[in-house]
């Protein structure tokens, strides 16, 4: 249910006020309910026994006998207009009340031993709301008669007129506790919720317009209850948001400046990978001994730029997702990876298909296929004269299972250490191999969360090593 439009637009101070009021208010009336009903019952009570008294001073010896007159302006005062005492099977009429010329009123009557919570209650706001002057026959016994009835006939109107008054004084008293009561709940709750919770919000909202301002961090108090909890986990966070944007400008800044030296040193590489073939086919058997170690090594540096620039360049953008050919893209990844003595395995069934974005997932399938093909690869390539001799097998494979697609990419090499499994993701630190990037791997966990996917480590060993790639969605 939604609260008023006015209601909603005040400040929290001003709700918490308002809501105390009438929630104390509406429990005073609750309160009141039954209240009336009660004094309705003491207000019979009362009169049943005073009744009672003054028959029994009529009744007593002459000389403790009071006048009849007086007894008439007592039970006058007490609004009893009649009254009639049961004793021993016998009926003694003590008061007979006043009849009206035009025709009696309605008379109600009410038994005192029927305490019944509901029919009490209906019964004494019926006569709060009731009007005119009926008359009430009240049936009950004394405290301290025995074996005695009494019977009083009372006004009706004078029954309203005094529980209109009891209601009202009531009603008053409630105003005020409930607005005494409502002052001093907004006051302890106005300093220990909501000025703590106004303070939280301005500390917030200065910071999220200038979050670059450490003066703007929340100090949180020495609170130890949910307030300071909250305190100290917004002022954990805005600390770290702080950092984090400084370490990404910090990290921005180097990113583009590497950026431009690769590039840079990728065109020197690749004049200086020239003039190394050119040293490769010189006479000098000297220098055409150390010519492959020198164009091994200009060969990791380009990788290395190539790589660098690759993983700098990657930005979050939405990817053009179509139907593709899985086993075709494998097959293109394994013909463009191939290497001496690594057997290609193409496991994809023919035709199967999956919504993704074709560039981006050659790179992950790339980098995953082409990593394994360097791990079973030495250091400076495959000898021709042993170019048959078999070092290993890079497969990849591809199922739908229960609405996702697993891709796996196996080989059979020597297994990742444990100690780089831990960063294996984490660019620049999964290289295996010396002057690996380290970013292979890093490319591909990237964009497989970009799809929505998840990729993993799903076993390395000595027989070999596994990723598993988990994509959404069936195959179509």
């Amino acid at each position: 249910m939604n609260a008023p439009p006015g209601f909603a637009n005040r400040s929290l101070s001003t709700k918490l006020f308002l809501l105390t009021v009438v929630f104390i208010f509406l429990a005073e009336i609750v309160v009141m309910i039954p209240s009336v009903a009660k004094q309705r019952m003491d207000w019979f009570d009362a009169r049943l026994e005073a009744a009672y008294l003054v028959a029994l001073a009529l009744e007593g010896p002459r000389e403790a006998m009071i006048e009849e007159e007086v007894a008439r302006q007592l039970f006058s005062t007490a609004n009893i207009l009649g009254v009639t005492i049961n004793r021993d099977n016998m009926r003694m009429l003590i008061l007979a009340p006043e009849i009206n010329p035009h025709g009696p009123p309605r008379m109600h009557r009410v038994n005192l031993d029927d305490r019944m919570p509901l029919t009490l209650i209906a019964n004494a706001w019926g006569t709060v709301f009731s009007s005119g002057d009926d008359l009430i026959q009240v049936t009950g016994a004394p405290r301290y008669a025995v074996d005695q009835n009494v019977d009083i006939i009372v006004s009706q109107a004078a029954l309203r007129r005094d529980l209109l008054v009891y209601a009202r004084n009531i009603l008053a008293l409630s105003l005020v506790i409930s607005s005494l009561t409502a002052a001093l709940v907004y006051w302890a709750l106005n300093r220990i919720i909501v000025r703590p919770v106004v303070r939280l919000t301005h500390d917030m909202a200065a910071f999220e317009a200038d979050p670059d301002r450490e003066a703007l961090i929340h100090s949180p108090s020495n609170r130890k209850d949910e307030i300071g909890a909250a305190e100290r986990s917004l002022a954990a966070m805005q600390r770290g948001i702080h950092d984090l944007l400084n370490e990404r400008r910090r990290l921005a800044a180097l990113g583009a400046g590497i950026s431009k030296i690769s590039h840079d040193l990728r065109n020197i590489l690749a004049s200086a990978q020239l003039m190394s073939d050119r040293l490769a086919k010189s006479d000098d058997p000297s220098v055409r001994k150390l010519s492959p170690r020198l164009i091994s090594a200009l060969d990791r540096a380009i990788v290395l730029s190539r790589d660098t620039l690759a993983f700098g360049g990657m930005e979050a953008r939405v990817l053009s997702k179509a139907p593709v050919d899985l086993h075709a893209l494998a097959e293109e990844v394994l013909e463009d990876t191939a290497a001496m003595g690594v057997k290609p395995d193409n496991l994809v069934t023919e035709g199967f298909s999956i919504n993704a974005d074709r560039t981006q997932l050659y790179r992950c399938l790339f980098n995953l296929v082409r990593n394994a093909v360097d791990a079973m690869t030495p250091p400076g390539g495959v000898p021709i004269d042993a170019a048959e001799q078999m070092l290993g097998a890079v497969s990849v494979s591809a199922s739908n299972n229960d609405g996702e697609i697993i891709i796996t990419i196996a080989d059979t090499g020597p297994g990742i250490p444990d100690y780089a499994r831990k960063v294996l993701f984490e660019p620049f630190q999964g290289s295996q191999k010396p002057g690996g990037s380290g970013l292979g791997a890093a490319i591909a966990a990237e964009i497989i969360r970009a799809h929505g996917g998840e990729i993993a480590l799903a076993a390395s060993d000595a027989s070999g090593t596994r990723f598993k790639i988990t994509l959404p969605g069936a195959a179509i």
